[in-house]
């Protein structure tokens, strides 16, 4: 755990040198976040409705946070991957000691810090410019259950990965992952209108199980006892998806080694 740790926070030091030599983007990047959060607020508060408006505009607000989250964690993998084939390094990467699942989670430490950074963005200028009703000593809990949320979400990343390593294209796996899950997950439309079976389905979605306990956690009386069950959900699919991915990790390396095809894209 150690040796994972450091090399961990290697990989962290080293990406957010680079990211804070290009601090013209990061501007960028905030005044873009306040835009999006400033258009979906008066979007979804109707001149007569404003109660329910601001309902509607923090659960949306919930949404955006769990879907960055969710496509950080399935993207960063599979692009890793991509750029060292592309820059014909990845063969490199693989014959150090250094393990390539350590190599693809630390990885993802700037990822997950970006992601971080623009969920504390989304809640204070909600909280503080927007008056929207919101719990600050519950902010560790919601960045806790975002996080756990997204952890099949991992999985689903390192099948793209395993993808990619075998058959040299794009983030397909990611894509069709991604697009029902937004669909499905009621953040910006209701469901009401759909079928039973597609409710049904959109209930046991990570991201629409994700959405009604992370909105329930900002409020004052959130209670976790009755977010279990929910829970439950994503630990059993993070259970099936994170070691599966894993195990095709290891195998697609297996198999473009064999095929001396490692660097290729």
């Amino acid at each position: 755990m150690r040796f994972f740790l450091s090399k961990f926070f290697a990989f962290l030091r080293k990406d957010i040198q680079t990211t804070l030599s290009y601090k013209f983007n990061l501007l960028l990047q905030i005044i873009f976040i306040i835009f999006i959060i400033s258009l979906i607020f008066f979007s979804a508060i109707p001149s007569n409705d404003a109660g329910n408006g601001n309902s509607e505009f923090f659960k949306i607000l919930v949404g955006i946070a769990l879907i960055d989250f969710m496509f950080s964690s399935m993207s960063v993998f599979s692009r890793e991957v991509r750029l060292a084939q592309m820059h014909g390094t990845f063969e490199a990467l693989i014959l150090t000691k250094t393990s390539i699942l350590t190599i693809l989670l630390s990885s993802y430490a700037l990822t997950f810090s970006r992601s971080f950074f623009r969920m504390l963005i989304y809640v204070f200028i909600s909280k503080f410019i927007f008056g929207v009703d919101i719990t600050l000593s519950n902010i560790p809990i919601f960045f806790t259950l975002v996080v756990y949320n997204c952890i099949p979400f991992i999985g689903v990343g390192l099948f793209a990965a395993a993808f990619i390593i075998l058959f040299k294209v794009g983030n397909v796996i990611s894509f069709f992952v991604a697009i029902p899950s937004i669909f499905f997950s009621g953040i910006f439309f209701s469901l009401d209108a759909m079928p039973e079976y597609l409710v049904v389905i959109s209930n046991n979605l990570p991201l629409s199980i994700g959405l009604d306990i992370a909105e329930q956690a900002l409020l004052s009386d959130f209670d976790l006892g009755e977010a279990f069950p929910d829970l439950l959900k994503i630990l059993c699919m993070s259970l099936l998806f994170v070691p599966t991915g894993i195990l095709l990790v290891y195998y697609s390396l297996k198999e473009a080694k064999k095929n001396g095809n490692l660097n290729h894209y």
